[in-house]
């Protein structure tokens, strides 16, 4: 299948991501020429949206340099509108650094999911956050793609969002990462349905 590559930036995205499943990614650590390129400016092509779990890390499955994305993490990748410093990093994403892609990425194993049916069990603080979200589908993994698809349908009903979106500088993206395997799953909206990465170029 060819890939489907929007703009440069979601190539870029992709072609890290490749790097990172066969273990060679170009992210080897500090390089003072980059540092010094990056220095006073930065010029990211993508945001991401993604979970608080110290075990998704979207810089490495991206395989990205310093500069190229910028994150906004949360439990549950969650697009709350209510959320004070999520609409903040949205909106001077879309506005100010005019990225091409935002892309909500989601995992499986997502301890966020399983616990929107035992919200009542909860700490508050942890009960009210992920009151936000929805426990959807007839499986625990179906869930978990659920709830990406809902952040996308939220981010498209923010003003900015849909203004880009029309203007055709923006670009969103649903992701699910496998965290057993280094598979990346992607929503494909002409298809209506999640297919996996391919992992050669």
């Amino acid at each position: 299948m060819e890939p489907n590559y929007p703009n440069e930036g979601m190539r870029q995205l992709l072609d890290g991501y490749r790097h990172f499943f066969k273990g060679n990614s170009p992210r080897k650590g500090f390089c003072a020429l980059h540092a010094e390129q990056i220095a006073h400016t930065q010029n990211p092509h993508s945001m991401v949206i993604s979970c608080f779990d110290s075990r998704v890390c979207p810089e490495a499955i991206f395989a990205t340099n310093d500069g190229h994305i910028c994150v906004h993490r949360n439990m549950l990748n969650q697009v709350d509108t209510r959320d004070v410093s999520m609409m903040a990093s949205l909106q001077f994403a879309v506005e100010s650094l005019r990225v091409q892609n935002i892309v909500v990425l989601g995992h499986s194993n997502c301890n966020a999911v399983a616990k929107l049916k035992m919200l009542d069990k909860l700490p508050a603080a942890i009960s009210a956050w992920l009151g936000g979200g929805k426990y959807r589908g007839d499986s625990y993994e179906q869930a978990i793609k659920n709830n990406v698809l809902d952040q996308l349908a939220r981010l498209r009903e923010i003003a900015f969002v849909q203004q880009a979106l029309a203007q055709g500088k923006l670009n969103l993206e649903g992701m699910v990462f496998h965290i057993d395997t280094g598979r990346l799953e992607r929503f494909d909206a002409r298809q209506n349905g999640w297919n996996f990465v391919e992992t050669e170029e």
